[in-house]
């Protein structure tokens, strides 16, 4: 049976070249020569080569502190976090990854003078009038942590607290914190964040197993389980045969619009007092007009979306350990953060995707990929 995944498993050398990913390759840190950088804010951003700098780690001013972070620290932090050798360097390559996407390693317009001087008073002044009306922390260091929020949350375990703590991670404030002054805590402090999201796939895999479970009662059409998983394919796959041979800017707005369509209130119509982006109907219509220029014959249905959703919830679609550590930091492990139709749509957009694209909206798989050309440089 067919498995849609745009996602080969391939990753790539240090200038972007791909290169195919062997199961035994192992991953040395010390290997890692090349960051990337960018002073381009994440709403400019496009594809890679017009995005990112690679810059060796001595040209990069937080760099190196925050690789020899990971590096220093990996046999003590790896014991008390309990991961292993290969856990511990898959979780620090997306360390380098976040890094690279949330601040462009310190070089993003705007990232020094949020941290300095008169910049940083008023944004921290403002943040604490923020905070008094149920607003978080402020967002720190070169992976842009709310790490007061962390410490005092229940993201965290009291262990994974108290290893900041010993690892010498402070935070005095909703905006004043030692990540950006010291970015191998910075480094410390990704590390057992992305520690505990890494500990949560297990509870998401169950969730989507059990949502799974439920779609299959509500649907009651009497087909199979494998008839439902099919149906779900087949209409995937008709969106994504025009997806492959639309235009960069075609098929930024098919998937986005496909993921809205996902994101709308259920059984919302033309006509409800809803906004626009969230209207259902509204957004199947506007995703038919995209696909019918391509294809006249397709005609996606409403009824369509729940096998879409059987689909993407079924045993082996899930997201892989990196795609989930990546939407985690994006989206959270709570409520919000588990919704199903929040899950799934950034699933398709792991489905629909451009190997060269760094679209603002597609956080997870930007971060996936800078995790692989990390990964890439790494391996022995």
């Amino acid at each position: 049976m067919a498995e849609i995944n745009s996602l080969s498993g391939n990753c790539y050398d240090k200038y972007g070249t791909t290169v195919p990913r062997q199961e035994n390759d192992d991953i040395e840190l010390e290997n890692i020569s090349i960051l990337y950088t960018t002073e381009k804010q994440e709403d400019e951003r496009t594809t890679f080569s017009q995005t990112f700098s690679e810059k060796n780690i001595e040209e990069t001013e937080f760099g190196e502190a925050f690789l020899n972070g990971l590096i220093d620290n990996k046999d003590d932090l790896s014991s008390r976090l309990g991961l292993s050798s290969e856990e511990y360097d898959k979780l620090a390559c997306i360390s380098l990854a976040l890094a690279s996407q949330e601040t462009g390693f310190g070089e993003e317009d705007g990232f020094k003078s949020e941290n300095e001087g008169l910049g940083h008073f008023v944004r921290s002044f403002l943040k604490k009038i923020h905070s008094i009306f149920g607003g978080g922390s402020s967002s720190s260091g070169l992976t842009q942590i709310k790490i007061n929020d962390f410490l005092n949350g229940d993201v965290l375990t009291d262990e994974q607290k108290q290893v900041l703590n010993d690892f010498g991670v402070e935070s005095t404030g909703v905006s004043k914190n030692n990540l950006y002054s010291e970015p191998d805590k910075s480094a410390i402090a990704t590390m057992v964040v992305l520690t505990a999201l890494f500990d949560n796939y297990d509870n998401y895999v169950d969730k989507l197993e059990k949502e799974n479970q439920n779609i299959s009662k509500q649907l009651n059409d009497g087909l199979s389980d494998e008839q439902k998983y099919q149906k779900g394919l087949d209409v995937l796959n008709n969106i994504k045969d025009v997806y492959d041979t639309s235009t960069n800017e075609e098929k930024e707005e098919i998937r986005t619009t496909f993921k809205q369509w996902m994101l709308s209130q259920n059984g919302s119509v033309k006509g409800d007092k809803i906004e626009e982006d969230y209207n259902e109907e509204i957004q199947l219509n506007k995703l038919n007009e995209l696909l019918s220029e391509k294809n006249p014959e397709i005609k996606i249905l409403q009824s369509d979306l729940d096998y879409i959703r059987y689909f993407l919830t079924a045993d082996g679609q899930e997201m892989t350990k990196t795609q989930y550590c990546a939407y985690a930091w994006n989206k959270g492990t709570e409520e919000t953060g588990m919704q199903l139709d929040r899950l799934l749509a950034d699933k398709i957009g792991t489905i629909l995707t451009d190997p060269e694209s760094f679209d603002y909206d597609q956080f997870t798989v930007n971060v996936t990929r800078l995790a692989e050309k990390y990964e890439a440089q790494a391996l022995k």
